[in-house]
């Protein structure tokens, strides 16, 4: 009896216990437990961002509290051909369909993006795709663990549909402990998700954390992905700072790039850790991008500027910067675009998908 009850307490102590391997410590990005930017950032804290935020005499625009778009009901299964499909469904959430792989880019499906479920930023239109009608998803790649990036109930509801892969900095996989399939990457490793697909997680300057005391525990970033002959770059949340410089000049020129463009006011906040859409254009610039598609705006209400000052101020940093306005676009949500890879120069074209 003695003998069974030591097997059965053993047994609930490893059923209890996670499988999370924590390889923090094995990056040279992470000093005296937390990451730091390449390059060196002051931040506020939270508690300076609040203090500040009440002393502002900065006006928060009015959002509207609901607005009617599209929404996919019927997305494709796969896209087999050599174009790729891009389906915005919100804020950084995109569908990629390339080379017969389907791709979610930070999936936030709920309805606020906060720990709790009765307060904090909600949404102001549906998804473009409901998290029901998702084709089977392969693989989905986590830039950071900010909720507005990482929803827990959302990655569930996938990875027990699909089990797809799921790529993210060290020290998220512990948020998603009970998720099979998680592959933690530091920054510039990279990783052969199959034959023809290889992605990379890439540095940019923005910051981690989900409560108080937890800033800066996991590693944030960017991918790479190498796919059906394409290289697609997903920026994540970043500051405007020198890796997009740096990517170029390891990668060369990638065919198409997700950027930032929006919760960028006031910039005495938000400048280190945001881009706004002159400085998304630059960094467009700079990748040597064949286009970029903005992200980031218009589904939460994070920051003080109007819902659409960046869709306007895009349009006015492109006319400054003098780019076509078709080499950096920003989708309607729930209506899905196709890339053509272009015969000169490995330049992508897009149209309306039908």
């Amino acid at each position: 009896m003695k003998n069974i009850f030591i097997i059965t307490f053993i047994i609930f102590l490893t059923s209890c216990s996670s499988p999370y391997v924590d390889n923090r410590h094995k990056s040279d990005n992470f000093e005296k437990d937390e990451f730091k930017n390449v390059n060196a950032v002051e931040f506020l804290s939270l508690w300076e961002m609040f203090k500040a935020s009440l002393e502002s005499d900065v006006e928060h625009a009015v959002w509207p509290e609901w607005i009617e778009t599209k929404t996919d009901e019927s997305p494709l299964k796969r896209m087999n051909s050599a174009n790729t499909r891009i389906t915005f469904i919100n804020h950084a959430t995109f569908l990629i369909q390339s080379g017969g792989f389907n791709i979610l880019t930070d999936p936030v499906f709920s309805e606020r993006t906060s720990p709790f479920t009765f307060v904090g930023p909600k949404r102001v239109h549906n998804p473009g795709i409901t998290i029901e009608n998702l084709p089977p998803i392969d693989v989905i790649i986590i830039s950071h663990d900010h909720y507005d990036h990482l929803d827990l109930a959302s990655i569930e509801t996938i990875a027990k549909r699909d089990n797809p892969k799921i790529y993210m900095g060290l020290g998220v996989g512990e948020r998603l402990s009970g998720t099979e399939q998680i592959i933690e990457m530091d920054w510039w490793q990279s990783s052969q998700v199959a034959e023809n697909f290889q992605l990379w997680f890439l540095d940019v300057q923005h910051f981690s954390g989900r409560w108080l005391n937890d800033r800066n525990s996991t590693l944030w970033g960017g991918f790479l992905l190498e796919i059906n002959g394409q290289k697609i770059y997903f920026g994540g949340d970043s500051g405007y700072a020198d890796h997009y410089k740096r990517t170029f000049e390891h990668f060369g020129s990638v065919d198409l790039a997700f950027l930032p463009i929006g919760a960028y006011a006031p910039r005495d906040f938000f400048k280190a850790i945001h881009m706004d859409p002159a400085e998304a254009v630059q960094a467009h610039m700079e990748l040597n991008a064949g286009m970029s598609i903005g992200m980031h705006y218009g589904t939460f209400q994070l920051t003080s500027e109007d819902i659409n000052d960046p869709l306007i101020a895009l349009e006015t940093a492109k006319n400054n910067a003098n780019i076509k306005p078709s080499e950096f676009i920003t989708l309607d949500i729930g209506k899905p675009f196709e890339l053509k890879p272009s015969l000169v120069d490995h330049m992508p074209t897009y149209a309306d998908a039908e």
